[in-house]
């Protein structure tokens, strides 16, 4: 198992990495990062949570097949150099994903209610937990919401029940040759906080 970073230090090189080889994630990695996941908090601590780990080559063909065919953005010479790459790294992986060893699919349970930002309040911090304890493992992973386009057709290849939302796709594997942790490129803090009163800084 890899020598484990610093909280700070994972939060602070953590990076959407799209380039990943197709080298297997051992069981006990994926063990720890869902670990992780569960220590997350959630609404009334109810954990209502759970996590669906796909390896099986057939069942990620039918996924990544349904990915690449749903709407993207495509790169246009009007978007910046740094919207270009995002983009490029966004088809890179549509074209690549079922090469990726493991997907993490984290998904809550409900009543049958409409999707609200309070159901997300309970399954995120999860997702971020999965992030930062793959980037602390030495492993690769983003957070993709373009199976949210086709998700009744997805919940169905993944035999997943009505009253469950998927709240992402995390492809979890090693960092392809060449690619590497941050440091991650942020809008300063005094740029993006107020004090006391909307536009106070």
């Amino acid at each position: 198992m890899p020598e484990e970073i610093g909280l700070f230090e994972a939060m602070y090189t953590q990076r959407a990495i799209r380039y990943l080889k197709p080298d297997p994630v051992p069981d006990e990695l994926i063990q720890k990062i869902l670990d992780a996941a569960i220590r997350a908090p959630s609404g009334g601590n109810t954990q209502q949570w759970a996590f669906l780990v796909i390896r099986d080559q057939e069942t990620k063909r039918k996924i990544a097949e349904r990915f690449r065919s749903a709407r993207g953005t495509r790169t246009s010479p009007d978007m910046s150099p740094r919207e270009q790459r995002i983009y490029r790294g966004v088809d890179y992986m549509a074209q690549h994903l079922e090469e990726v060893p493991v997907f993490i699919v984290p998904c809550i349970r409900h009543d049958g209610s409409p999707s609200t930002m309070g159901r997300g309040a309970s399954i995120y911090p999860a997702v971020q937990n999965i992030l930062l304890a793959a980037r602390g493992l030495g492993l690769g992973s983003v957070l993709t919401s373009r199976h949210k386009m086709f998700e009744d057709e997805f919940k169905e290849i993944l035999g997943i029940p009505q009253n469950v939302e998927t709240a992402a796709l995390l492809p979890i594997g090693y960092l392809a040759d060449g690619v590497r942790y941050g440091p991650n490129r942020r809008d300063p803090v005094e740029e993006v906080t107020f004090y006391d009163r909307w536009g106070n800084t």
